[in-house]
């Protein structure tokens, strides 16, 4: 499941309360931007909803095509009503600042359900060329403050060293 590219979120109750990464986002599922109008977002569950009726497809499809339809369905009714779709971008903006947080300073979330065919498995995907510039920009960033810090302390003590030494003679000369 992709996320929306311009909100980059990946996923959020049908009722647009709290975030839940194993449902896809609303905007991308209807495929229209972050931004899109009432009626924008009307043209386009009903277009999408126009390939993905059951009462469409065959037998033996029809299971699958009810769950896209079930979803289309939980994405309109949350993103054509105001306060709902209020409520859900909210839900979006919040995740989207925590997911930058915990990638940025702890690299995402780990999850150890890592068998094949798992739920968290399509979670994943390769950094972008610029994503991996940054990346790689925050690495030397840290790496030169951590030496920095090193060699700060280092000269700490070896001037507190040094001015002890120095006090500790001047003591000895007065005495």
């Amino acid at each position: 499941m992709a996320a929306n590219p311009e909100t980059g979120f990946r996923g959020s109750n049908p009722n647009g309360a709290g975030g839940d990464p194993d449902q896809e986002d609303h905007y991308s599922l209807l495929g229209v931007p972050f931004t899109a109008t009432h009626g924008e977002i009307t043209r386009a569950y009903r277009r999408a909803m126009k390939g993905a009726h059951p009462d469409r497809q065959r037998p033996e499809r029809r299971a699958a095509f009810e769950d896209l339809a079930r979803r289309l369905n939980a994405a309109y009714a949350t993103l054509s009503d105001p306060l709902k779709r209020q409520a859900y971008d909210r839900t979006i903006r919040q995740q989207v600042i925590q997911d930058q947080i915990m990638s940025r300073y702890v690299g995402g979330f780990q999850t150890f359900d890592e068998r094949p065919g798992s739920a968290t498995a399509h979670r994943w995907r390769e950094p972008t060329e610029s994503e991996r510039r940054e990346r790689l920009a925050a690495d030397r960033q840290a790496s030169m403050t951590l030496v920095f810090v090193a060699v700060g302390v280092t000269a700490l003590i070896l001037a507190s060293l040094l001015i002890g030494a120095l006090l500790s003679s001047l003591l000895n000369t007065v005495r």
